[in-house]
């Protein structure tokens, strides 16, 4: 089963650079220098492939390896051919519903894990997997990619500050320390939810909410001790 799993993780790895490669040449082209486009579709897909294509792929095969469940790897495939379907200038919808049932595989996957690890880096992590579906499906469901893009950002902030928060479990964080990691998430989630009905407020709070977190990784990181 083991070897299994190791030779299905190569095509989706392509898969995934593939779509980084394309997405990052779309970035160019969208900042106006004078390349050529080599796909019609590409330029407008760029944020959706960076987010959904190249990290969800990434992510997704990422957790598939570490939970060793066949299934879990039907995330990273769905997000990858999700990825490729908005390259090739397939519609909208389709990319968008692969990429969808992707990220649902993935929060399934933080689902097993919050119940093995039931620990505030766990649900940050699984946290950020949700802001995704949400964005996903406002996304399938007509919503422009400047109006969920917030959301995909949650996706990124919570994975990433989830990691840095069990990082610093080295450092035995005080009760202080975790409440406040849990203020600040709670300020960005209700910035996002605000948004639904009012964006221009709903932004500036999410951001106060970022900006909070990082004022606590700068606190608390334990990159502060390694260095």
């Amino acid at each position: 089963m083991r070897s299994a799993l190791r030779w299905e993780r190569t095509p989706l790895l392509a898969l995934a650079v593939l779509t980084l490669l394309l997405a990052a040449w779309a970035g160019i082209v969208r900042l106006g220098w004078d390349w050529p486009v080599l796909l019609a579709a590409l330029p407008m897909s760029h944020g959706p492939l960076m987010v959904g294509g190249f990290l969800g792929t990434l992510i997704g095969l990422e957790r598939a390896v570490g939970v060793q469940k066949s299934w879990a790897y039907a995330g990273p495939l769905l997000t990858g051919v999700g990825g490729l379907l908005l390259m090739v200038g397939a519609p909208v919808g389709w990319g968008a519903a692969l990429i969808l049932l992707g990220s649902g595989v993935l929060v399934l996957v933080f689902a097993g894990i919050i119940r093995t690890v039931p620990a505030l880096y766990t649900v940050a992590i699984g946290l950020g997997a949700l802001l995704w579906l949400v964005g996903n499906g406002l996304w399938l469901a007509g919503w422009t990619v400047p109006q969920v893009v917030l959301w995909w950002a949650g996706f990124l902030v919570m994975t990433i500050a989830g990691e840095r928060l069990e990082l610093s479990r080295l450092l035995r964080l005080s009760t202080t320390a975790t409440r406040l990691f849990g203020a600040a998430t709670a300020l960005f989630v209700a910035g996002l939810l605000l948004s639904l009905v009012d964006y221009a407020l709903g932004v500036r709070l999410a951001a106060l909410g970022m900006l909070a977190l990082a004022v606590w990784l700068a606190r608390y990181d334990i990159a502060w001790r390694r260095l």
